[in-house]
């Protein structure tokens, strides 16, 4: 036997290379051509370590390498015969084979794919919270940019829906008004929905002009009938607090004291602003200032109504920039079961791999990298001139 026999290499691309690369291609036809496609991963996130599949490929191949060159440089054929013929290529590539395998179950198992479904029961765990919008046109000023309203449905959005503090399980509602109010979300955990629906308000939602935030409070209160008994409640209203008509502050005591209704503040305006911001007279794309007997309109944040809307309320006032503060505040709040929700769930499948996985590495340790046939023994060279 020569030493190019010992160790070849065309065992150990089919094992580690061939094999392994053929089981991913399959998966991923799998995956791509199937309804498999839209099923969801538990860490999908986490694919890179799929990169360890083709890097411990290379170092079996490498390692090959090197055992070849130390063989080489170390004695001539014969001892290196000798020395090496105990061992089976084919078997150490096997084993190499079923390793890497195993390791392709193994990240198959770590990104958590999920197919088929089934209902399951979850209780719902969090607190409850209406958000209360002001669509006047007021919230048409442009001391904030683009304006007041797009601003506060911007960060509604990004404080509410987007930051993961904001737990999914806690339940929102919205209401928008003006001179009237509208119910858009009843309280649920959809927050998708909530936030379609969020998108979707502007000015002129409302028909009826004016702010009527007292009516607003009172309409607000109304959606917490069904929640329980020890749950946290919040209304948390947006608004540059000019308001028309009603008494906005005993509203807020009345919610707190009879419902156990906390009333958060947000002031969507510019305090720094003493005079106000112009207010346009809402039609699309004109920026006209709307005018009273000849005089512009301004629209002024009202600081001072809102805090003492929030003190009646048991709550807190922030400026709309303030907002994160607030969200912090009622992410720490208590939170009780709100409901029992039927869900559909994917099955979750890792085990599957996982059991492959042990099977495999099972399998690679339970082949022995000798053979059983005695190695050929050396001839000296008298023995070689004897023979010949």
């Amino acid at each position: 036997m020569k030493q190019e026999q010992l160790h070849p290499y065309t065992p150990w691309i089919w094992w580690v290379l061939v094999l392994p690369g053929l089981a991913l291609v399959v998966g991923v036809a799998s995956v791509a051509l199937t309804n498999l496609g839209d099923m969801p991963f538990d860490n999908g996130d986490l694919w890179w370590v799929g990169g360890a599949i083709p890097l411990t490929s290379l170092a079996f191949l490498y390692a090959t390498a090197r055992r070849k060159r130390a063989l080489r440089r170390f004695a001539k054929d014969q001892l290196a015969v000798l020395l090496a013929t105990r061992t089976s290529p084919s078997r150490m590539a096997i084993r190499a084979g079923f390793f890497v395998l195993a390791l392709v179950a193994t990240v198959a198992a770590i990104l958590g794919p999920r197919w088929g479904t089934f209902m399951e029961k979850q209780k719902v765990r969090g607190i409850d919270v209406v958000v209360a919008l002001d669509l006047s046109r007021s919230m048409l000023a442009k001391d904030l940019m683009p304006n007041r309203l797009e601003q506060a449905k911007l960060q509604i959005q990004h404080q509410l829906v987007d930051r993961a503090i904001f737990k999914r399980a806690n339940r929102l509602g919205l209401l928008v008004f003006a001179g009237t109010t509208s119910l858009r979300v009843p309280l649920t955990t959809d927050h998708l929905a909530f936030k379609s629906q969020l998108q979707s308000v502007h000015y002129g939602s409302i028909t009826r002009g004016g702010t009527a935030i007292a009516s607003a409070i009172t309409a607000a209160t109304d959606l917490f009938d069904r929640s329980p008994e020890t749950a946290t409640k919040i209304i948390l209203l947006f608004t540059d607090g000019e308001d028309h008509e009603g008494d906005p502050v005993a509203a807020a005591q009345l919610a707190q004291v009879e419902k156990g209704i906390r009333v958060f503040t947000v002031g969507v305006g510019d305090p720094a602003k003493s005079a106000g911001a112009e207010v346009p007279t809402g039609k699309s794309g004109d920026r006209t200032p709307l005018l009273h007997s000849g005089q512009i309109v301004f629209s002024k944040l009202d600081v001072d109504t809102l805090q003492k809307m929030a003190e009646a309320g048991s709550g807190r006032y922030a400026n709309l920039s303030e907002l994160h503060l607030l969200v912090n505040e009622m992410a720490s709040m208590w939170k009780a079961n709100l409901t029992t929700e039927e869900r559909e769930r994917h099955i979750p499948r890792y085990q599957w791999f996982l059991a492959a996985a042990l099977v495999l590495l099972g399998l690679s340790t339970m082949i022995r990298e000798s053979n059983n046939e005695p190695a050929e023994r050396p001839k000296r060279t008298w023995q070689m001139e004897m023979a010949n």
